[in-house]
């Protein structure tokens, strides 16, 4: 998309929620702090950061933030501790002298080839402090999430513009597991999110056969 297409963005604005309980839960169970005392003074980067409005309240909690995308969709402007850069994930990865505490993935893997995902990670692993976070959200490879996220969301509902997705693309979590496991990164938690269409809301679910949610650590 060379345009802001607010077609496109709805979705993943009406994730934000959803993302930020998730990884409040993950932080306060497994890292003993609220949202806002954990982010304060961290180093984030977003890749694959839209328009950079989720990314932008974290730099309101303190963090220092960096968001990337291979569109200039950016809807907030660059500022004290606030990036935004039109570059491919890799390439700022592979150039970026910087090390993350914490790195977003959300929406993001499921656009990738194979050999980008593993590129991806493996770049990553080289730009992350000790005990950095990655939280992931994308869908999972089965046939219903296929026709779900292709049939309904795209051609049916008309939710997302068609060809927005490739099913060969779709990683599961057990490829997730391996991909994680090969360059060192400890998978701690998966869990599947639900979309209700009628309230353009998405909530935390056990079930994880479509969108799942979850978090690496360094």
């Amino acid at each position: 998309m060379g345009t802001y297409n607010n077609k496109y963005y709805e979705p993943l604005e009406q994730m934000m929620a959803i993302r930020h309980q998730y990884m409040s839960k993950i932080l306060r169970d497994h890292n003993g702090q609220d949202v806002y005392e954990f982010f304060n003074n961290k180093r984030v980067l977003d890749l694959g950061c839209g328009t950079g409005e989720f990314l932008n309240n974290y730099c309101g909690m303190g963090a220092e933030c960096s968001g990337i995308d291979i569109e200039n969709n950016f809807k907030i402007k660059n500022k004290i501790n606030f990036k935004l850069i039109k570059i491919e994930a890799n390439k700022f990865l592979k150039n970026c002298k910087k090390k993350f505490d914490v790195v977003f993935l959300f929406e993001f893997l499921e656009h990738l080839e194979e050999e980008d995902k593993h590129k991806l990670f493996k770049n990553l692993s080289k730009n992350l402090n000790k005990n950095a976070y990655i939280f992931i959200s994308t869908l999972n490879k089965n046939l219903l999430s296929k026709y779900l996220a292709i049939n309904i969301a795209e051609n049916f509902l008309k939710l997302l513009p068609k060809k927005t997705h490739d099913f060969n693309l779709f990683l599961s979590p057990s490829k997730l597991q391996t991909i994680s496991t090969k360059y060192n990164f400890n998978l701690m938690d998966i869990e599947g999110i639900q979309y209700n269409p009628i309230f353009k809301s998405f909530k935390l679910s056990k079930i994880d056969l479509v969108n799942y949610i979850g978090t690496l650590k360094y």
